[in-house]
């Protein structure tokens, strides 16, 4: 196959290599996995969002935890390996 990968299992090779370097050891918010995964897309292609984190994420074994955020006002999603 010629050229790059499609760009959703760029986003999911992506986010794998961040679960096996450990990445998730910690709680990570879906905006922080956003700039990490992020950092690995072409700049002319559509970045990761965060509901996009959250549909790709709840496939793998991490845990997901809510909190709620007084600045934003809103709640934000974390996740970690378990």
């Amino acid at each position: 196959m010629a050229g790059p990968m499609p760009r959703k299992k760029m986003y999911r090779h992506l986010i794998e290599k961040l679960i096996a370097n450990n990445y998730f050891d910690d709680w990570r918010a879906s905006t922080e996995v956003c700039l990490r995964v992020n950092e690995g897309v072409p700049v002319r292609w559509t970045q990761l969002n965060p509901s996009a984190v959250h549909r790709i994420l709840r496939e793998y074994d991490l845990e997901e935890r809510f909190v709620w955020n007084n600045a934003v006002k809103s709640m934000l999603r974390e996740w970690k390996k378990i």
